[in-house]
């Protein structure tokens, strides 16, 4: 249950109308009682005016200039395809409107740099929505790695054998990432093949790593198919490697998402957002639990129990019903409470949950997967592409 704190609402208009932004974006925004909908914008009258009357907005538009020249709007959601976003973000910072966009930032390494400079010299708030950054379970990770690291105690019950002898092991301070992402192609718009999983959903994964390592990536090699099944490493410059592995060719009656960290004799586990499990951490629980946003489910079984009932309770459904958009079980993954940070942001009441600068850095990994696939070996990431100076 989110317990936001109610302040006057900013006006938000959405730019994009699609499928992310009709089935999370503006579903939430509606909920929120800090943001109120003001403005719909997209090329298709259709959905406008569906969606328009379906959440009482009182101006559609097929023109985000429109938007753009409303005094009143305070915050502006970019959900469009990544191919139109300069542009627009360039027009709204000559607004200077405040702007989230959806994951991936751009997609190419010329736009990345651009949208980087359009932020930096005009200092419009802005977000980019790798909402996992603000998932309750995401956050609590953070804070216990942040702890261990602070203090890396050897655990009373590891088993040292040669504690007098060996040498310190420089990859004692290295970061480990293992992170698992089970989908099902099935699910997936027909469009989303043309780009394929990795550049639809990478960036939100390698932004994880990111997050986690907390170092300059530096080399990338990726294989497999980007359309469907893929395996990326990503190498850093303190010699720390996260793995991620996607296959498109699984099944969401199985966890989606399971991360697994090692630092220091230390393991973090984050299983689907609803549980994380340590060990080698003295004071530490080996297991905490996070709610659902569902309340159909019909259990009191918590954390990743939780979802094996659900899952059953939506197969159960399904097959009752012949509806197969019926799913129970969602877990946490941030999205609300990234639309709340930003808006605090906007207000001045802190930093936004996912600057662009931090982004780039995903979106640039993103882009050297991709060529990697293709070429079939690893490619380097260098400083000129993570920081980029457009002159």
């Amino acid at each position: 249950m989110h317990t936001t704190t109610v302040t006057k609402p900013l006006h938000v208009a959405v730019v994009g109308c699609g499928m992310i932004a009709s089935t999370v974006h503006i579903p939430l925004l509606a909920r929120n009682p800090n943001l109120r909908l003001a403005w719909l914008c997209d090329v298709q009258e259709e959905p406008l005016r569906r969606l328009a009357a379906q959440y009482d907005v009182q101006h559609v538009t097929t023109d985000y200039l429109d938007l753009l020249k409303d005094p009143t709007v305070d915050m502006v959601v970019l959900a469009t395809t990544h191919t139109l976003r300069v542009e627009f973000i360039e027009q709204a910072a000559r607004y200077g409107k405040p702007v989230y966009v959806e994951k991936p930032m751009a997609g190419t390494l010329p736009d990345i740099a651009r949208i980087l400079q359009v932020v930096r010299e005009s200092g419009i708030p802005f977000c980019v929505g790798h909402n996992r950054r603000s998932a309750p379970a995401i956050l609590e990770a953070c804070a216990i790695l942040e702890r261990h690291r602070a203090n890396p105690a050897i655990t009373p019950w590891r088993l040292d054998r040669n504690s007098h002898l060996r040498p310190p092991m420089p990859e004692e301070g290295e970061t480990m990432v293992l992170l698992r992402v089970n989908d099902d192609y099935l699910t997936w718009k027909p469009w989303s093949f043309a780009e394929g999983m990795l550049l639809c959903e990478m960036p939100h994964f390698l932004d994880l790593a990111n997050l986690f390592i907390a170092r300059e990536p530096r080399r990338v090699f990726a294989m497999g198919s980007t359309r469907l099944n893929f395996t990326i490493l990503v190498e850093y410059d303190d010699g720390s490697i996260a793995t991620l592995t996607d296959s498109g060719a699984g099944t969401l009656d199985y966890p989606k998402e399971l991360v697994e960290i090692t630092h220091r004799g230390a393991m973090i586990a984050i299983d689907h957002c609803l549980e994380i499990r340590t060990a080698g951490i003295e004071g530490e629980p080996f297991r905490r639990t996070f709610p659902s946003l569902d309340t159909r489910v019909k259990t009191d079984k918590a954390g990743i129990e939780y979802f094996y009932e659900a899952a059953q309770q939506t197969i159960a459904e399904r097959l009752r019903t012949g509806d197969h958009e019926i799913f129970l079980g969602f877990p946490d993954k941030g999205h609300y409470a990234h639309f709340d940070r930003f808006a605090a942001c906007i207000r001045g009441e802190g930093e936004t949950p996912c600057d662009a600068e931090s982004a780039a850095q995903a979106t640039v990994l993103t882009l050297k997967a991709l060529e990697s696939c293709r070429l079939g070996m690893p490619v380097r990431v260098g400083p000129e592409e993570l920081h980029p100076i457009v002159m």
